[in-house]
């Protein structure tokens, strides 16, 4: 347990776990299907702001608590700035938070120009990305503390969860416990068991070192993640796997950035289908969004490996199919590996493009320029699923040295697969 001291509260207890919050993130670029719609939406949000923004400076004890938010209004009535959100939106089809952000950038950077205007400039990309997040709506586990190296005025005071800062003292004053100037703040806390008592931030890295939860589960993708990392199929800490878990709507998955031989069962982080974390003492995959997409898209599947084997990838970064060749693949996915287009990884578009590949039945895909993904009712069988995608893509460029490659009819590919599945290996019961 470690103890760290504030230079200055907004009082309150609490306790929870740490969700570490990086308040400079930027909305993903998004678009909308429906423009006069989100253009309402649009005009919806900043009504209520407008109205929030009110209340806020009539609490604020302080006349700099009160400019400050005065500023903030001020660039929500910004008729330039309007003009370009609605622009975007209707002209382009940016989805609002995606045009909030890309319109405070651009007209902002004119006012900076401007000495006498610079502290305009600053309020309105604050206030664009603090009514951006609210259109997007970031959800929070609900025994979550808040922690992060700083949050903006807006920020503190639109929120009814206890916060954790490193930053110092605030300009204005709101309600939710907060605790500021705790120079000791890092992502490495997130996910972990912590209390708030006083001016005191009590981190409890010992309080589950007896018990794990869902420890089958995380031991089960974490050795699919080693083995992965063993078989040449990732190389440093690329890749990622997880898996449901039964009788619950979670999953485990493997953490960000860590190297799988270092990760401990504890490390494996425990999410819902919404993207909460429910059980974690680490930051998850950044593909957290295409697994997540994966198993609500996707009953039938209980597992996911996301693999950057070289062969394959070599397939994706060509944005070719990977044909059936071999009766091996033909047992293990049935049909043509087809290659989703193209979108940045991590994203909700990278994920919807992904599922879109997959579609209902499939079990592999490729990701142009990226790598590819193997699923299965399991980890065993998705597992095998990504080595056997490796072998043929391997087999397949050889081949193609020799001569001009045979592809399996559909109709046999299908019978092989089903044959596979019926009689191949041990019976259950056996």
């Amino acid at each position: 347990m470690a103890v760290f001291s504030a230079r200055g509260v907004w009082p309150g207890e609490a306790e929870g776990r740490i969700f570490w919050v990086d308040a400079e993130a930027k909305p993903e670029r998004a678009s909308c299907a429906d423009r006069p719609a989100e253009i309402g939406r649009l005009r919806e949000a900043v009504s209520r702001a407008l109205a929030d923004l009110d209340g806020w400076m009539e609490r604020q004890p302080t006349l700099g608590g009160r400019v400050l938010l005065q500023h903030c209004r001020e660039a929500l009535q910004d008729q330039a700035f309007m003009q370009r959100v609605t622009m975007l939106i209707d002209q382009h089809g940016l989805a609002a938070p995606s045009a909030l952000v890309e319109a405070a950038g651009l007209v902002g950077s004119i006012m900076a120009r401007s000495e006498e205007l610079q502290e305009r400039a600053r309020a309105l990309e604050e206030t664009a990305r603090w009514l951006a997040r609210r259109l997007a709506g970031d959800r929070y586990p609900p025994d979550a503390i808040l922690a992060g190296q700083a949050f903006s005025a807006l920020e503190l005071l639109d929120r009814t969860q206890p916060a954790v800062m490193a930053a110092g003292e605030p300009a204005v004053v709101g309600d939710a416990p907060l605790l500021w100037g705790v120079d000791a703040v890092s992502p490495e806390w997130h996910g972990r068991p912590a209390r708030i008592s006083g001016g005191a931030l009590i981190i409890g890295e010992e309080a589950e070192a007896d018990t794990v939860r869902y420890e089958a589960e995380r031991r089960a993708v974490l050795s699919v993640a080693r083995r992965m990392h063993a078989d040449g199929l990732v190389r440093l800490t690329a890749g990622n796997v997880s898996c449901r878990i039964p009788g619950t709507s979670l999953f485990a998955i493997t953490p960000s950035g860590m190297p799988y031989d270092a990760l401990e069962p504890a490390d494996i982080c425990i999410l819902d289908l919404d993207g909460r974390v429910v059980d974690a003492r680490r930051r998850p995959s950044t593909e957290m969004p295409l697994h997540r997409l994966t198993y609500l898209r996707r009953p039938d599947v209980g597992a996911v490996v996301h693999t950057h084997s070289i062969y394959a990838s070599a397939f994706a970064c060509t944005g070719q199919e990977l044909p059936v060749i071999s009766t091996e693949l033909a047992g293990l996915v049935g049909g043509t590996i087809r290659c989703a287009p193209y979108a940045p990884s991590g994203t909700e578009t990278f994920a919807e493009v992904a599922l879109a590949a997959l579609g209902n039945e499939d079990l592999a895909v490729l990701f142009q320029n990226h790598g590819a993904m193997a699923v299965g009712e399991n980890l065993e069988r998705a597992y095998a699923v990504a080595v056997g995608l490796e072998e043929a893509a391997q087999i397949y460029l050889l081949a193609r040295q020799v001569g001009e490659p045979i592809i399996l009819p559909p109709e046999e590919r299908r019978r092989i697969f089903l044959a596979r599945r019926r009689a191949y290996g041990q019976s259950r019961e056996a």
